[in-house]
């Protein structure tokens, strides 16, 4: 799957939610911008809320909160433009089509959120704007994952793979997740099921989660972030990483494949100076004469190898030295008869 270039398969990406935690202050949200390309992330996310158009009505409080939270438009057009400028990508969840339509031609990928997960037009009108998508699947079962998936399928382009255009994130809807409760071995469930890019999106505390995930498969992280962690009692802020520790985790998963290597058990280069210091050679116990058989008790196996290795040991047993041996010098093969 690949997001204006980058082919997440080959590359992990991490992506560092702001979310709302810039609470409605514009300069709060470029300043994250900033600091998580600072600290590493490929990418930065937001979620692009028009109040109205997602909750009820009668939901006064939420709506105030919301309409609070809600940053000009102008705003993130700045945001979109400092992440790339700083080598990322611009990640949004609309919430709701016409959202969507507005903002599409800015973001590098669209984010549908786990609450949005049977949300059929909208759903249909993400397919549409022929941008990678990525769909969280908190709250989810199986049936309704592949229903999304089908809704998606159905809408995309005609010249427009599933497979390359939409990568699944397994979720837990809850902030914070226990971790006893992040049940990770989805991710696999999720990869076999679909055939699909899977990934993450952590709501557990710390970034220990987003490691194991990694380790499973995930190839997207996709994680909470924040300035300061106790910001504000907004709950996003407790769960979510801080500088410190998105660049901890975005070191870590940048170097997450080179770990795991290619599977094949050899000697790594780094290991070759060990092989002759770490493994042992065969010298003599004793002085021994020319002409005496050779046997085990002859026979000593020191570091570091500069005589034959032990594996030969049963093979030079009844061999007839050639040439007297020093105590602890190294048996070679020329010091004796040849086999058989």
């Amino acid at each position: 799957m690949m997001i204006e270039g980058r082919d997440v398969q080959r590359q992990r990406l991490l992506v560092a939610e702001i979310g709302n935690n810039h609470e409605g202050d514009g300069q709060a949200a470029v300043e994250m911008v900033a600091a998580a390309a600072e600290a590493g992330a490929d990418a930065v996310k937001v979620q692009i809320i028009t109040p109205e158009r997602l909750v009820h009505a009668s939901q006064r409080e939420r709506i105030t909160q919301l309409s609070r939270f809600r940053l000009p438009d102008e705003t993130y057009e700045a945001m979109a433009a400092l992440a790339r400028t700083r080598g990322m990508l611009f990640i949004a969840t609309p919430f709701d089509v016409r959202t969507l339509e507005q903002f599409a031609p800015l973001l590098s990928a669209v984010k549908i959120a786990s609450g949005d997960l049977d949300y059929t037009p909208l759903l249909a009108a993400a397919a549409r704007t022929k941008k990678p998508l990525i769909l969280s699947t908190g709250m989810g079962t199986m049936t309704e994952v592949s229903a999304a998936v089908r809704t998606i399928e159905q809408y995309l382009p005609a010249d427009q793979p599933l497979e390359s255009s939409l990568a699944l994130l397994h979720c837990v809807s809850a902030y914070p997740t226990p971790l006893d409760q992040a049940n990770l071995r989805a991710l696999e469930r999720l990869r076999v099921a679909f055939g699909l890019v899977v990934g993450y999106s952590d709501h557990t505390l710390g970034i220990e989660a987003s490691l194991v995930a990694a380790a499973l498969g995930a190839r997207i992280i996709e994680k909470h972030f924040t300035l300061d962690k106790t910001r504000a009692t907004f709950r996003d802020h407790a769960l979510s990483a801080d500088p410190q520790e998105l660049r901890r985790l975005a070191t870590i998963l940048h170097t997450f494949d080179a770990m795991l290597g290619d599977g094949e058990k050899r000697p790594m280069p780094c290991e070759q100076p060990a092989v002759t210091t770490a493994r042992r050679g065969a010298v003599a116990v004793r002085d021994l004469p020319a002409g005496i058989p050779l046997t085990l008790a002859d026979l000593d196996f020191v570091r570091p190898r500069s005589g034959l290795p032990p594996a030969h040991a049963l093979a030079l047993i009844g061999r007839t030295v050639r040439t007297p041996l020093k105590q602890h010098e190294f048996v070679l093969e020329h010091h004796l008869s040849s086999v058989g």
